[in-house]
């Protein structure tokens, strides 16, 4: 399978089930026992990822942020078009409107882009990045020009709200962007496009329809401390419409959870002990539980979602209450 069962925590599993899986992970390796032979009753399908040439393709995204002090949603219209590459593709991502708060902005309209603050204008901007023959991405174009973007940021957000610059906010703003304005046009892609990047990829991945895959790997990010192993489980089941769907979870090692909440712990009672809120940190954690789910429906001739879901939740339960924290991504395909 190719490349996104083990790169969310991980991607897919590569072409013929060799390769590996996605999200940015290291590809990690497959269990040692190997699958029977398929029966002449099995189906053994291919997810292609063969997208039209020149002909734009409309998704509308909607991003739910969970928050301790609330979730937020906000939802985007865009536009993939599609030129080769060499042996791969060139996706140009141009973002039409979004949506929040009950309002919609469209950015045909000049003004609307004007009146974004610079910190989110970027983002907002025509993306090109540069794909391998499965779909996954490599490299940002125009990288460069990006980079000196992003670096000019703290100040044009300053001298945006007209208010004398405010060096403590202009050097948090920069702890920020520094990660991304240090990285490689490689890296470009994961820090620069949301939702795109675990949802492309999976190009060549080899599957028998309603059999299980499972492969070993790590999961990092979010509340974590470190990486913690996991194992992906993934299967490929025909939709009613003909589309190859796509599940994919992860089933987290409940000794390495363990470990990951009492150093949980332990980062509370330092952040508690130094900023004076000991009590915060005698908090008891009672559970840490991780949610990581892929579900995407592809286009049997295009390799392209048709719809999809994924959600990276965090739950934490503590003697004072619970907290949850994560982002749920849902998508559907508008045009053609």
């Amino acid at each position: 399978m190719s490349g996104r069962f083990a790169e969310r925590a991980p991607r897919w599993l590569a072409p013929a089930l060799g390769a590996a899986l996605l999200l940015g992970l290291p590809a990690p390796a497959m269990a040692q026992s190997e699958a029977p032979p398929a029966s002449v009753a099995e189906e053994a399908v291919v997810i292609p990822f063969a997208p039209p040439l020149g002909t734009p393709v409309t998704y509308a995204l909607r991003f739910e942020r969970k928050r301790p002090s609330g979730d937020s949603v906000i939802e985007f219209e865009q536009r993939l078009t599609f030129e080769r590459l060499g042996s791969g593709y060139l996706m140009r991502l141009e973002t039409l409107s979004f949506a929040s708060g009950g309002r919609r902005f469209e950015l045909a309209d000049k003004r609307v882009l004007d009146a974004v603050p610079p910190a989110l204008r970027i983002y907002l901007l025509p993306m090109a990045v540069e794909l391998d023959s499965s779909g996954e991405m490599v490299r940002m174009r125009d990288w460069e020009a990006m980079r000196a973007g992003l670096r000019s940021m703290p100040e044009a957000a300053a001298a945006l709200s007209g208010a004398p610059l405010d060096e403590a906010a202009l050097a948090a703003m920069q702890r920020l962007l520094d990660p991304i304005i240090n990285a490689s046009a490689e890296e470009g892609p994961a820090l620069m496009i949301r939702g795109w990047p675990a949802l492309l990829g999976y190009g060549g991945g080899e599957f028998v329809l309603g059999e299980p895959v499972e492969v070993d790997t790590e999961v990092t990010g979010g509340l974590l401390p470190g990486a913690v192993p996991a194992t992906m489980q993934g299967v490929v089941t025909r939709t009613a419409e003909g589309h190859l769907r796509l599940i994919q979870t992860a089933r987290f090692d409940p000794q390495a959870m363990r470990a990951a909440t009492l150093a949980m712990i332990g980062m509370m009672r330092t952040a508690g002990a130094g900023s004076g809120r000991a009590a915060a940190g005698e908090e008891t954690i009672e559970s840490l539980q991780i949610t990581d789910e892929v579900e995407i429906a592809f286009d049997p001739l295009t390799g392209l979602p048709v719809n999809a879901r994924t959600a990276r939740v965090t739950s934490v339960v503590t003697s004072a209450g619970s907290a949850v924290g994560g982002e749920v991504l849902t998508l559907r395909r508008i045009t053609p």
